[in-house]
């Protein structure tokens, strides 16, 4: 076959299972299969369907075949050895192949890379491969056949969602009941309008879905992930927005939602009443890595198998969507957003900086108009007299509201203050 329908082929099956591994960005895997198969037609690729050099390691328990090859051991010298490498059936099994691979703890790093030369660079430090200009070859091919059409489009603002919403859930783990630190993750869900059927969750209520809830509320994604105390409920809306995986042997992504049901016997597809919820953090070797609310009474992790018992099935919230509407997309200036989060509108710390990232907003740059605003850099156009009387008629709020709003505005707060108590006297 000739090299564009080479790439086609290559690419298809990279864009089939890529998802699957939690892996957003393509192109520099279909150069790496064009690098290292010769355009398909190396004895390993075009005979035995392996179109990555793999080797068989320790953990292969499949065909094998013993060839040789060159390796770079030393920058500018190859050395020829014999080892034994993977076979596969078919192009197809060979991509997939590939992604099985990398489900190696070392290549875990590569999930949420959405830039190509990164991509190659991190799996070439995780010892991939020994070529001293692996990086620059592949991506060389990357920019010349223009690769990067091929890959997910909106992937970078999609990894940033599901991203924010880790980052929120692990900044939870270890709060408990205990020390009454849970109440604080309630208050938020109870805090956010309209609750759902009505109802205020108690501190001593179940609180696994209000968690899930909770950390899309901080995260402004109500509108991809639906707030529930009630899991079966939340299915329900899962459901409603499209976004339900019933299919409990599914591999899922970062980000998903996954439902448990404890009277799962693990024989065929669970479709019982759902018990529990989590978030999956990271799936790895087969083994899924969950954050949940109410594990043991507190914020904790599970780790299980894919496909394995209690699961009941997956909320799969449509990041890709929401990276491609308002709520990824950074429509106001810098300034505006620093002035809304002088206000408050935007969270404080870690919770200030997940929100305008997964709204799309540079957080570096927006603190940095916050830290201007609040030193006093913006422009006072008024006389302090003047602001005096309009803080007096209750234009500028009260207590830390008016110092943050008179700071942003570029007056000096305790000039204002002090002509305010003046006037008062």
């Amino acid at each position: 076959m000739d090299k564009q329908e080479f790439i086609k082929k290559i690419a298809g099956c990279v864009q089939k299972y890529a998802p699957a591994y939690g892996i957003l960005v393509h192109s520099p895997i279909i150069a790496q299969a064009i690098l290292e198969s010769g355009w398909g037609e190396s004895r390993l690729a075009a005979v035995y369907h392996n179109y990555f050099g793999l080797k068989c390691g320790t953990k292969w328990t499949g065909k094998s075949v013993n060839l040789s090859t060159m390796e770079e051991y030393t920058p500018g010298t190859l050395t020829q050895i014999k080892d034994n490498f993977r076979v596969y059936d078919n192009m197809e099994e060979g991509v997939k192949g590939y992604f099985e691979f990398i489900q190696l703890s070392r290549y875990q790093n590569l999930r949420g890379i959405t830039d190509p030369e990164t991509y190659l660079k991190t799996i070439k430090a995780d010892g991939y491969a020994t070529s001293s200009k692996y990086v620059d070859n592949t991506m060389r091919i990357v920019t010349q056949y223009d690769l990067q059409q091929y890959d997910v489009k909106g992937a970078g603002s999609m990894a940033k969602l599901a991203s924010a919403v880790l980052a929120q859930a692990r900044a939870w783990i270890g709060r408990n009941e205990a020390d009454g630190t849970h109440k604080g993750i309630i208050d938020v869900y109870n805090g956010h309008k309209p609750l759902a059927r009505g109802y205020k969750v108690k501190y001593t209520d179940a609180w696994c879905a209000t968690f899930v809830s909770a950390v899309a509320i901080k995260c402004g994604l109500t509108g991809i992930i639906p707030t529930e105390c009630g899991c079966g409920q939340m299915i329900a809306l899962f459901k409603n927005l499209g976004e339900w995986q019933e299919s409990d042997s599914r591999t899922p992504s970062p980000g998903d939602i996954i439902f448990y049901n404890w009277d799962d016997t693990g024989a065929g597809d669970c479709t019982g009443w759902p018990d529990h919820v989590g978030i999956v953090e990271s799936v790895s070797g087969g083994k899924i890595t969950v954050i949940e609310g109410n594990k043991n009474n507190a914020v904790g992790r599970r780790t299980l198998d894919v496909n394995g018992r209690y699961i009941r099935g997956y909320g799969v919230p449509k990041y890709d969507k929401e990276a491609a509407g308002n709520g990824s997309q950074a429509t106001k200036s810098v300034a505006a957003v620093a002035k809304e989060v002088i206000a408050g509108k935007w969270g404080n710390g870690e919770d200030r900086k997940n929100r305008l990232t997964a709204a799309g907003y540079n957080y570096k740059a927006v603190q940095d108009q916050v830290n201007a605003l609040l030193k006093g850099t913006a422009a006072a156009t008024k006389s302090v007299a003047a602001v005096a009387k309009e803080v007096i008629a209750g234009k500028w709020g009260n207590g830390k509201e008016r110092k943050n709003r008179l700071e942003a505005a570029g007056y000096n707060y305790n000039e204002v203050q002090a002509k305010v108590n003046a006037m008062l006297r």
